[in-house]
């Protein structure tokens, strides 16, 4: 029994030996294989995209601004008063995008205009009502040279193309591969006479210029083609306002001097003086002045009752009333229409002119001048 265990042992040995010798030499003896799956009744594949670019022909205002420089820090101004002193500086900045290349823009306009009440007036563009009503900025690229130009007015608005500025930005709903981007600014500090524009006291602070007596703007874009940015379905027109504050100023009133001898009636100064002035609205300029009183013995006077002005609407020359003043232009309840143009207001025919009676004390006399400009609000 012995035996036979070894050799029954010796046998299943061979055969294992076997079995993988015939594995490496003549291939395997046995082979393994999927199952069949059976019927499939469907099957999902989520890894690929349909890619559309929608291009649009007209060129696009994305946003603007109409700002104010505090201190370094731009502040928005829209549907808000201005300061006109000469010295406050504020911008338009406009981003605009072309899906057909920066190259395809020509041309981007700005045009501004006091409304004077009406809601439905348009940038008057012939000029006649001068430029502290009107107001046209315009930035060109027809030759791939950006050119910056105030075209109205000539004198109320300083502005300096050198420091406008144009800016490389994303349109983050653009097309990486088609659309440029631009920012534009437009800096610019009003003069001292740009029309008072108080609003009708309800700003609106939707876009859009909703308020009488304000300032409109409207911002358009226009390519080579022809395409527009009003024409885009989707922004129209770009149009809102601003207001400015009202601003009166009496800059300067010449000294008159007078010569004349007892009984003259009356002794008048040697030349007409110079009275500039300021406003930005419809004003009224009237003057008082005091008894003249003898500098070295204030016993001896001239009454203001003596004393005759002329000058701006006021002529010929008319005679003081106490305490009641003389109106250069306008009156106590009415108003000279603002200026058109300039900053400045220059009354170049101010005369003066007393009666001085039989007997008056020789010597200098003195009297002090009262000038009142006032701006209608």
């Amino acid at each position: 029994m012995g035996k036979r265990k070894i050799f029954s042992m010796l046998l299943v040995v061979v055969l294992i030996v076997a079995m993988f010798t015939n594995a490496f030499l003549f291939g395997p003896l046995i082979i393994f294989s999927n199952a069949d799956p059976g019927d499939i009744s469907e099957n999902w594949h989520n890894e690929t995209t349909l890619n559309v670019t929608v291009l649009q022909l007209q060129p696009r205002i994305n946003w603007y601004d109409f700002q104010h420089n505090q201190s370094g820090t731009w502040v928005s101004k829209l549907n808000d008063q201005i300061d006109v002193n000469n010295s406050a500086e504020y911008r338009f900045i406009v981003n605009i995008s072309s899906d057909q290349g920066w190259a395809d823009i020509d041309y981007m306009n700005i045009t501004a205009w006091f409304d004077n009440g009406n809601e439905s007036t348009i940038y008057n563009n012939s000029g006649n009502l001068g430029g502290n009503l009107n107001m046209y900025l315009q930035y060109e690229n027809t030759t791939g040279t950006a050119n910056y130009t105030l075209l109205w007015p000539d004198d109320e608005v300083t502005f300096s193309s050198g420091d406008c500025t144009e800016t490389n930005v994303t349109d983050p709903s653009g097309s990486p591969g088609n659309t440029e981007c631009h920012n534009i600014t437009f800096p610019f500090i009003p003069g001292y006479q740009n029309r008072y524009a108080p609003g009708d006291g309800a700003w609106d602070t939707n876009a859009g210029h909703n308020d009488t007596w304000s300032w409109n703007f409207n911002i358009t874009v226009e390519d080579q083609s022809g395409y527009k940015s009003y024409d885009n379905p989707i922004i129209g027109e770009t149009i809102n306002e601003f207001g400015i504050y009202s601003y009166t100023e009496v800059v300067s009133a010449g000294w008159p001097v007078i010569v004349g001898n007892p009984g003259d009636s009356p002794a008048y100064n040697q030349s007409y003086i110079n009275i500039e002035t300021r406003s930005n609205g419809n004003y009224s300029l009237s003057v008082n002045v005091t008894n003249l009183t003898h500098t070295s013995n204030p016993s001896y006077t001239i009454q203001n009752t003596s004393i005759l002005t002329a000058g701006g609407e006021l002529n010929p020359l008319t005679l003081f009333n106490g305490n009641n003043p003389q109106y250069y232009y306008g009156g106590a309840a009415a108003y000279t229409s603002a200026e058109d143009n300039g900053t400045i207001l220059t009354t170049s025919d101010a005369e003066w002119a007393v009666n001085i009676l039989i007997g008056q004390q020789p010597g200098d006399y003195t009297a002090t001048i009262y000038y009142h400009l006032r701006t209608q609000t």
